[in-house]
């Protein structure tokens, strides 16, 4: 979709040619679809298309086809309002939720409500794990859309948790479901829905009801469906293979353990054309890579190795004899597009071009669409073939930021505190940087599982108000310290059982970078994070009295026994087995510590990490003689948005700056 002639048009043409042609405009869509009863809209409405002549679009619960060629709209199927967790399927099938019950919605047909369940600490077709393990959503289609495969989530022994509604009058609780570490954990099951026969089965899953049940996967003959099921110490793993006529066991393919966890994130892979053998992700050698193996448990064979990563698994050409990916090579800073062959295993590297590549493979896969983009390229979007030649360029971005003074962000490596390991930083320094001045210093901090800080794309990432503090006469620097995401298993698992102490050196070895550099006030530095940030931000004010002048703290993590089952005991095992772990990680050991001046900012409807953990730090502060300063942000949840955000860092850096003079 293109602007054309001050006219939003839909145009299309080659893979490997320039020309284009005008589909539709703007307006004569609209002419139909009001004639069908609709609002005019200002923009086309998201799409996928279904055919040469024909696209699918959703308004107002409703699913229709747009034939460009006819200019004719049809009305494919309808579903109820109040509909959440929509899941549309190829062939025009609804599946979704109301309240805590599963629905599905057939083109032609009235609407089916697949499950009755009255109490509402049992839910159907939503997400279960809290979002762990790759689990982006509770419902899933069999290839022909003939069956769908559910999550039953069971979370009456769960505790309840208030979260309060301000704006009501008097302020009342809603309550939710939330599994502190230690605690009860949900009960999940797998059911099927057999469209034909309107009837519902289950999986027999058995074994401890508190295990995970993740990365569900139809076989492409949909007689099977596999499981990756996980125990609740999550250091082990079985891919299941069960029927799904009879939810039956079938078998178990193979098992994977590891001392500290696993983390399954995506199913089996099946190669083209057979429902016999399949791809398998995992990180067993130390790094995300592909294995080859067959239903029945058979490893044919390891097919990637090396120091990097896979990213994201893109599919196989028509022939299924090459697949396609993207990794961190060269570095944990990039990511590239690479096909494999998968007889020989030779790989091929089709995004010369140094930064990040975001790649979508054509269905066939004789083409790829590559956007780039890295610290010099604010965006490139390309068509390339299957062996990397670029057939031709659909955008090239020109530097939004062309018309200000900005700094522009330096990425490096530095050491990490056991001297040996290699860690990511990335630095902004002021415009006309004078290195026989010293300046300032902030550190913008994460430095947990899961998130990667400095990556090479436009502004390395980064905000843009650190290049704005930049101009200001701030160096602004952020380093991805051990347990941060992408560098490898071993540099994850390094802060196994003991979060926030080598997170702490590796943070505390960038400042002795810092401090080794002329040009650094060591006497004028500052730190702020977010989250697993703000739980490190006041680990460092804390547990490294004097480092910092002054620090802001969003949504902290203070105590990990107060944090959600899936995730802490993954990190810590539970409070329990690890009692030693968790008192070192609580803050509130630490409060009498505290040199320099701290804020806590929290959402007061956060439902991640709850409010009474910087609650709780605060009356801690106050039982310790210790000030603080406070600020809430009212029916924000974890992270604040929209016109309030403006709010939010306009305070954040007012306050650094104010106390680090």
């Amino acid at each position: 979709v293109k602007e054309v002639s001050e006219e939003w048009t839909l145009l299309a043409g080659p893979a490997n040619k320039t020309s284009r042609e005008a589909l539709l405009t703007l307006e004569q869509f609209n002419q139909v679809a009001v004639a069908e009863g609709m609002e005019e809209r200002k923009r086309f409405p998201p799409m996928r298309f279904i055919s040469p002549s024909s696209f699918r679009f959703i308004s107002a619960n409703t699913v229709y086809h747009f034939d460009w060629v006819a200019k004719k709209i049809e009305k494919i199927n309808h579903y109820k309002k109040g509909a959440a967790n929509l899941d549309l399927n190829l062939q025009n099938a609804a599946a979704y939720t109301i309240d805590n019950n599963l629905w599905v919605s057939l083109p032609g047909e009235s609407d089916h409500q697949v499950t009755h369940e009255t109490d509402k600490n049992i839910r159907h077709g939503e997400a279960a794990h809290r979002f762990e393990f790759g689990i982006s959503k509770g419902t899933f289609w069999s290839p022909s859309g003939k069956n769908l495969a559910f999550y039953r989530v069971d979370e009456r022994m769960v505790s309840d948790y208030p979260v309060f509604n301000l704006r009501k009058k008097p302020m009342t609780p809603e309550i939710i479901k939330y599994p502190f570490a230690g605690d009860p954990s949900h009960h999940a099951t797998i059911g099927i829905f057999d469209l034909k026969k309107q009837k519902v089965r289950y999986l027999k899953t058995g074994g401890d009801p508190e295990h995970y049940l993740t990365n569900i996967t139809w076989g492409p003959n949909e007689k099977y469906i596999y499981v990756a099921e996980i125990n609740r110490d999550q250091n082990s793993m079985k891919l299941n293979r069960y029927s799904a006529k009879t939810g039956d066991l079938v078998n178990t393919i193979f098992t994977e353990s590891n001392a500290k966890y696993v983390e399954p994130k995506k199913g089996p892979i099946f190669l083209p054309g057979s429902d016999k053998e399949f791809l398998w992700l995992s990180t067993r050698d130390g790094n995300n890579h592909l294995y080859h193996y067959t239903v029945e448990g058979d490893m044919k064979g390891q097919i990637t190795a090396g120091n990097w990563m896979i990213t994201s698994f893109l599919g196989f050409d028509k022939s299924g004899k090459n697949c396609f990916f993207s990794c961190t090579q060269p570095n944990p800073t990039e990511r590239h597009t690479f096909s494999l062959r998968l007889k020989n295993k030779k790989l091929t590297l089709l995004t010369p071009g140094v930064g990040n590549h975001t790649a979508r493979l054509h269905p066939d896969g004789r083409y790829l669409i590559d956007t780039w983009t890295s610290t010099t390229v604010p965006r490139t979007i390309r068509i390339m073939d299957a062996k990397g030649k670029v057939s031709q360029e659909l955008l090239k971005a020109e530097n939004p930021l062309k018309d200000y003074h900005l700094a522009m962000p330096q990425l490096f490596t530095l050491k990490a505190a056991d001297g040996k390991t290699d860690l990511w930083a990335r630095m902004f320094t002021p415009p006309n940087l004078d290195k026989s001045k010293k300046y300032p210093v902030l550190v913008y901090v994460y430095n947990g599982p899961g998130v990667q800080l400095v990556r090479n794309t436009w502004m390395g990432a980064a905000p843009l108000w650190m290049p704005w503090m930049a101009d200001q006469g701030y160096i602004v620097f952020s380093v991805d310290g051990r347990g941060s995401a992408n560098a490898g298993r071993d540099f994850e698992q390094a802060i196994f059982r003991n979060l926030g102490t080598v997170e702490l050196s590796d943070q505390l070895a960038g400042v002795q970078y810092l401090k080794s550099l002329p040009y650094v006030d060591a006497n004028r530095m500052v730190v702020h994070g977010w989250s697993y940030g703000g739980f490190m931000t006041c680990n460092l004010m804390m547990r490294s009295p004097g480092t910092f002048n002054a620090g802001v703290a969003g949504g902290p993590v203070i105590d990990w026994s107060m944090y959600e089952i899936m995730y802490t005991e993954r990190y810590m095992d539970t409070p329990k087995t690890n009692a030693e772990g968790y008192k070192k990680a609580s803050l509130h050991n630490y409060v009498e510590k505290l040199e320099g001046k701290l804020m806590l900012i929290h959402g007061t409807n956060d439902d991640v990490v709850v409010w009474q953990h910087s609650l709780g730090f605060l009356k801690t502060a106050i039982s310790a003689g210790t000030q603080l300063d406070y600020f809430v942000y009212p029916t924000h949840p974890h992270n604040v948005r929209g016109k309030d955000r403006v709010h939010l860092m306009t305070k954040v850096l007012n306050y650094l700056m104010e106390n680090n003079k």
